[in-house]
């Protein structure tokens, strides 16, 4: 049954860049950064333990000293979406706030150019996954800090024929991203399934349906459900 949702096609609609970082590309991070003196049990939920939303949240905190550079956001850009790509999805929407870091030079403009080369390479690459990038805005930074992030990604949007899509608005948010919950989508369309008893044709109908949501054009959405199509067979009978 694993392999089933495993080969699931998938679109992933919420994940923040920075919350879907896995333990491996943390491992990277972490022995880049001595200086820093982070252990894995600081960002990690060891199998069978638990965390409280809190820590969750104070994982953020970490990760953003982990990923200072333009060189760490391009590798965890890449590391991401190749574990979504093996994840089985096919359509990945990332969002991430555009930071800067005095201490490193690294100013917003460079965070979200070194994601889209992220999403450039990993496309050279052959990847069976297709990228977009929601520039996200987080409300408690106020509003002047809102406008600058909207006129980046009205910059960006203008200049990367349709890979930055548009706005996200982030916050406070209460369930997310599969790094700091150590999980997977395969592992919630399981969960989901198992929870709410749903056969295997209704789960390839919600990953299906799902289509519907994306933020890209009719166009993108179209070749998504032939590409969805064409696997049925094999997926369903397998």
């Amino acid at each position: 049954m694993t392999d089933f949702y495993t080969e699931l096609p998938k679109v992933e609609l919420h994940a923040h860049l920075n919350g879907s970082i896995s333990p491996n590309t943390m491992k990277k991070l972490i022995a880049k950064k001595p200086d820093l003196k982070v252990h894995d049990q600081m960002t990690m939920i060891d199998k069978g333990k638990k965390r409280t939303l809190e820590e969750c949240f104070q994982m953020f905190q970490i990760i953003h000293q982990l990923t200072s550079t333009p060189e760490d956001i391009l590798m965890v850009t890449k590391d991401v979406i190749k574990e979504f790509a093996d994840d089985g999805v096919k359509y990945l929407e990332l969002r991430s706030t555009p930071r800067r870091e005095n201490i490193t030079g690294m100013t917003k403009k460079t965070y979200v150019e070194s994601i889209l080369e992220g999403i450039r390479q990993s496309k050279e690459e052959n990847l069976d996954i297709d990228v977009r990038y929601l520039i996200a805005i987080d409300r408690r930074g106020g509003p002047s800090v809102a406008k600058e992030t909207v006129k980046l990604a009205e910059e960006f949007f203008l200049s990367t024929q349709d890979t930055v899509l548009g706005l996200d608005l982030s916050g406070d948010p209460n369930t997310d991203d599969k790094g700091v919950f150590a999980t997977h989508l395969s592992q919630e369309y399981q969960l989901a399934a198992e929870t709410f008893n749903l056969t295997q044709s209704q789960v390839w109908e919600l990953s299906y349906k799902s289509i519907n949501y994306i933020f890209a054009s009719e166009s993108t959405r179209s070749e998504l459900r032939k590409k969805w199509n064409h696997l049925k067979p094999k997926v369903l009978n397998s």
